[in-house]
């Protein structure tokens, strides 16, 4: 094969004309991968400015030149700190769409506020920066609807208490005085008692409602409608009458906000669902084809270097998967989008799909170096000093590699090594394991063993020993430096140690792997430069997707035509080159070695190869799909038209967030029965008495949840905050200083956490402090010296609003800190202009004095909510977290069970229950990673929290899950002859072993949801059950009674077959699902320990036994299966 050159990025920008793509990320969705639960309820975004740089230099990687060279200018001439970097990375015309959009409707909401006719209609501004509409009209027009529905609720509500309280009321003076009223004259304890009552079911309804369902177009809505619950009813009670109207202090500005909202998203600068798709899409994809492209120069590097690294393809698919939540995101309004243009917003949906599928194929070839790296995957990590030395140099494609290198470097550094570990003098739980062998035969070996028994060369002692003292080192560097703690995991480590030792080790691995990796990129090379190819040109259509919507005025009919002709043949062209790569590449015999070794190397460096193989394979079979979708859709929707839901889709809602909920019913095996949970201390209800009182036990028992905890003592906080203004002798100073700010900042800032609650309190009190000086500067701005300009103030804000608006969208700090700096410098200006130019009972004054009265109540609420918080029932951050990887471990239990169960009598079912369970529990990983950010705010003076210890168990847990995604493709893909010979060949239709599969997982997740140690010697490590008897290439083992149809032994024609590579994928899948279980079961073990320790056992210290045993109970013997 001619020698390969270095593959470059072959972008498709043709034509050259790409539409702007706006790049206003849906605020409050964009972030799905924040836990749904549990979070406080003001972080409407986390990362959102980061999170948009990330999708606009993702979707630079497909634009034209032209287009390119216009920014280039800008930044040369842009050099600035590292903190006002995302200045200029969002200094772009598509970034500021939405930035002007909402300026202009902030400042005509200012407009119709200093209007002495309508003054009284738009209350505050400050709806301008909570909810600026930023994002598409639907996005926008959802929201507002939402939010006005829960205010109107409350108001309802609210009007629910004023008739009960009005009841109550002993003394009713409708012609009462406003002056009077003010002053708390009138509050009698039988109404005021009441309104406390439906203040706190109110306010328990919406936080529970806020915690409950996170992030999402419900967080704005809860917000709202406690403030209108509090306002209300904190001034209501000061009426001798029930006055009804009170809630349209508070719902009329909203709705006219909402009209002004929803107006500028259609006239300004308006944006689709669909185009944010697009954008989105793109942003996905981009990584893509760089993972591709770094993964074909990594093919032509020595990958047994101690230089070589592939963390970069692993960022570039970490970085294609974050796009998935903000493209899930905007395609759950696809069906209700009104567009007009040449494709129906539900044309994407097929895209989206593939797009999915793609994230997993490129995670399973980044799979292969991690096969290939011995420092990843031995048992656990080997320190990187243990790795084999090879020579450093870069391996160009001209002769193999010589195996005889490989090993000389080995036995030079081999004995270096071990002789610095001589120097370790290890504790009693650290001493080296016995060198007797154990008394199992060679050939009962693991599924990736060799055929034949390793030559006992100089080369392979000192491989032996480098191993030996690799995994000595292991065990003495998890050794604690801490005399409080002792060492864990010994009793894996040294089964490990001998199983390395004798089946997992081969004294020419290098050379093997570096063989076995050149042969890879000559088969792979030329397929993933097609691959690469097409997601460039993908990646530039969706630039271009939307060129024709309004120019059909540019040119005539028949050059469109011609245009599209030509384009729909490119995309024919490139179809049919990837189709050619396909079939040569499944038609070629990738795995041929031509040197003059005759020694055949072990058959697990061939199923690593068919790992890598296979997912590209898949990866390559996806791309034909999505080039069959374009010509599909550029063949079909020629013409630009305006697409209009359909009233169903109009009227259903899908739903905004992926479900934590893992469905764990197993469909019922005929032998076992279905698997149910039991209640421990009852029997099942055998009357309709006990099936009643049952209910109601188990409702009650719901209560003591997170979330309904967590709203009781909101509920509780908001009533104890509000008895200043509920008592006569308070109650006219605390309307008249605005002491409800205090009440909804207390009411909001409280979480279910400890560590959310503290930093909302740290971040509240920074950033009200900040907004009160800048709503200061803006007033006396405008103003000077007076009481008020209405010029100067629209003429100040027309200027602040469009750099303020910037920063409240794109700025990469805290949202919730973003979010109130400029809230509270829109209430300063407000209340100032307010108290200056409106006839009030009470007015907390203007400029400086209302801002330090905000800063002042802001503070009292935070800290009486950080005092609270205090106070059992306390949750903290910590421990949800372990208690989340307990029942994380629990899932992944579940999905395993059910992808064995699929394979073994579902292959021709449906897997959507399965894919589904999948999806959802890499969901809840990714949510528990970001949750653990605020466990810094949590003191505690028992010491320092294991964050590392918990990152690592959330690792493995994750690494599983994809590997479980990996089996689910793999047991899809196989015939049921197949299928069963692998169920065979991995034991997973073995009882004995599938026993003790399942005893670790749920000791595992027991240990972690209590808290208990876990027993020293536990059923791990499972791989040494696993490799329990030999089969080598074959497929179904010599001596086995049944072959399903299949050959005994290998053949050219098995060698060839797709089904074999498909199983040999499998075989190496399965392999990695145990070995992460006896990681996971070591990493649990280092959080919480290890108890019942038997001295002696499992560190060679054997009694040898004369006598024969002649009990039948004592003789049972072992049998394979």
């Amino acid at each position: 094969m001619a020698p390969l050159s270095r593959p470059q990025v072959r972008i498709q920008t043709d034509p050259t004309e790409i539409s702007n793509k706006t790049h206003s990320i849906v605020e409050i969705e964009r972030n799905q991968h924040l836990p749904s639960r549990g979070r406080n309820g003001d972080q409407l975004v986390i990362e959102e400015g980061r999170a948009a740089n990330e999708i606009e230099r993702n979707t630079d990687v497909f634009e034209s030149p032209a287009h390119a060279a216009e920014k280039q200018p800008t930044k040369r001439k842009m050099k600035l700190p590292q903190t006002l970097k995302w200045i200029p990375a969002n200094s772009t015309w598509s970034k500021w769409k939405p930035v002007i959009r909402s300026a202009l409707t902030g400042w005509i909401a200012v407009v119709v506020f200093i209007i002495p006719r309508t003054e009284n209609l738009l209350g505050q501004v400050c709806a301008s920066f909570l909810l600026p509409p930023s994002d598409p009209f639907m996005v926008v027009l959802e929201r507002e609807i939402i939010t006005l529905i829960f205010v109107a609720l409350g108001w309802g509500w609210v009007c629910l208490g004023l008739l009960f309280a009005s009841l109550a009321r002993t003394q009713t003076v409708p012609n009462a005085s406003i002056q009077t009223i003010i002053t708390g004259e009138y509050i009698e304890a039988g109404p005021t008692v009441i309104m406390s009552v439906f203040l706190f079911i109110g306010s328990f309804f919406f936080l529970y409602l806020k915690a409950r369902l996170g992030p999402g177009p419900f967080l704005p809505a809860c917000v709202f409608g406690c403030i209108c619950i509090d306002i209300s009813l904190t001034t209501a009670v000061l009426f001798p009458y029930p006055y009804y109207k009170i809630g349209e202090l508070i719902i009329l500005p909203i709705v006219f906000y909402s009209a002004i909202s929803l107006t500028t998203s259609i006239l300004v600068f308006p944006q689709s669902v669909s185009s944010l798709f697009t954008t989105a899409l793109q942003g996905a994809m981009a990584p893509l084809a760089t993972a591709i492209s770094l993964h074909r120069s990594h093919l032509l590097e020595d990958v047994t270097s101690s230089a070589f690294s592939h963390t970069q393809i692993t960022s570039a698919a970490s970085k294609a998967e974050s796009a998935l939540p903000m493209l899930a995101a905007a395609a759950r309004l696809l069906n209700v989008d009104i567009v007009y243009a040449r494709f129906a917003p539900t044309d994407y949906e097929q895209l989206h799909t593939i797009v999915r599928k793609l994230m997993v194929r490129v995670h399973g070839m980044g799979v292969y170096y991690t096969l290939i790296d011995p420092t990843r995957e031995r048992f656990p990590v080997t320190p990187a000093a243990s790795r084999p030395a090879t020579p450093v140099h870069s391996r160009p494609p001209s002769p193999r590699p010589n195996r005889r290198s490989f090993v000389a470097t080995e036995e030079k550094q081999a004995p270096s090594a071990d002789q610095e570990l001589r120097d370790r003098k290890p504790s009693r739980h650290q001493r080296a394991p016995s060198s007797r062998v154990r008394s199992r035969p060679v050939s009962s070996t693991s599924p990736l063993h060799s055929h034949r028994p390793y030559k006992h060369s100089h080369s392979h002692h000192a491989h032996h020993t480098l191993l030996h003292s690799s995994l000595l080192h292991l065990a003495l560097s998890r050794a604690p430096k801490h005399s409080e703690e002792t060492a864990v995991g010994v009793f894996e480590s040294q089964k490990y140690l001998n199983l390395e030792a004798i089946h997992l080790s081969h004294p020419d691995s290098a050379f093997f792997t570096a063989q076995v990796t050149e042969l890879l990129s000559d088969s792979c090379q030329d397929l993933l430069s097609v691959c690469e190819e097409v997601l460039g040109v993908s990646g530039a259509w969706l630039g271009n997707i939307r060129k024709f919507s309004f120019g059909f005025w540019k040119s005539r009919h028949e050059d469109k035509v011609q245009i599209q002709k030509k384009e729909v043949q490119k995309y024919e062209d490139l179809l049919e080159s990837l189709t050619r790569e396909l079939d040569e590449f499944t038609t070629k015999k990738s795995g041929n070695d031509t040197s003059s070794d005759d020694e055949v190397p072990p058959h697990r460096f061939l199923f690593h190869c068919y790992v890598y193989q296979y997912h590209v394979l898949h990866f390559a079979v996806l791309l034909q799909d999505m080039l069959k979708e374009i010509i599909r859709l550029e063949t079909e929707r020629k013409k630009p038209k305006l697409w209009l839901p359909s009233l169903p889709k109009l009227f259903t809602w899908a739903s905004w967030e992926p479900t934590e909920t893992i469905d764990n019913d197993d469909d019922e095996d005929p032998d076992l029965g279905k698997a149910v949970k039991r209640d421990p201390d009852a029997l099942p209800p055998k009357n309709a008495l006990e099936t009643a009182m049952n209910w109601i036990y188990r409702a009650a028992i719901s209560i003591g949840g997170g979330n309904v905890l967590y709203a009781l003592k909101a509920g509780a906080l908001t009533v104890i905050l509000t008895i200043p203004s509920f008592l006569k002798v308070s109650a006219e100073f605390a309307y008249a200083n605005k002491f409800v700010w205090a009440v909804f900042m207390g009411q909001l800032t409280l979480a279910r956490f400890r560590g959310d609650t503290t930093f909302g309190l740290v971040a509240r009190i920074i950033s009200t402090f900040t907004g009160g000086l800048i709503g200061t500067v803006m007033w006396y701005v405008s103003t000077g010296s007076g009481r008020g300009n209405p010029y100067g103030l629209a003429a100040v804000c027309a200027v602040c609003f469009p750099p303020f608006f910037f920063a409240r969208l794109y700025w990469p700090i805290p949202p919730m800190t973003n979010m109130i700096i400029w809230v509270t410098a829109a209430l300063i200006v407000g209340y100032s202009y307010e108290d200056t130019h409106l006839t009030v009972p009470t007015s907390p004054g203007w400029g400086i004095d209302v801002a330090w009265r905000r800063f002042v109540l802001v503070t009292v609420g935070v800290l009486a909510a950080g005092i609270i918080s205090l106070f059992p029932p306390s949750t903290t951050i910590r421990s949800y977290q372990r208690r989340t990887l307990a029942t994380t471990s629990a899932e992944l239990g579940s999905i395993y069970c059910s992808v064995v169960s699929y394979a073994n009598s579902h292959v021709n079912g449906d897997n959507t229950v399965i894919i589904q369970s999948l999806l959802a529990i890499r969901s809840k990983l990714k949510r528990s990673l970001v949750l653990k950010e605020n466990v810094i705010y949590e003191f505690s003076l028992r010491g320092q929290w294991p964050a590392e210890r918990y990152h690592k168990i959330l690792e493995i847990q994750m690494q599983i899950a994809y590997q479980l995604c990996h089996l689910m493709s793999i047991v899809s893909h196989l015939e049921p002859a197949w299928a069963h010979a692998f169920l065979r060949r991995t034991r997973m239709l073995d009882s004995d072993f599938q026993g003790d599969v399942l005893a670790v997982i749920s000791l595992i997740s027991n240990a972690l949801r209590t808290g208990s140690p876990l027993p020293q010697i536990t059923p791990c490590p499972l791989l040494d059950r696993f490799m329990l008897r030999h089969h080598g290439l074959n497929v179904v083992h010599e001596e086995s009674e049944d072959n399903y149809g299949l050959p005994r032994t290998l053949t050219i024609e098995t060698l060839e077959n797709l089904q074999y590579l498909t199983f040999c994928v499998g075989v190496s899948t399965a392999f990695g699902i145990i070995t992460r279980l006896d990681r996971l079961m070591v990493a649990v073990k280092e959080l919480v320990g290890e108890q019942y320790h038997i001295d002696g056992v499992g560190m060679g210290h054997h009694r040898t036994w004369t006598g024969e045993m002649t009990s039948p109970t004592m003789s049972v013997k072992a049998t394979e299966v």
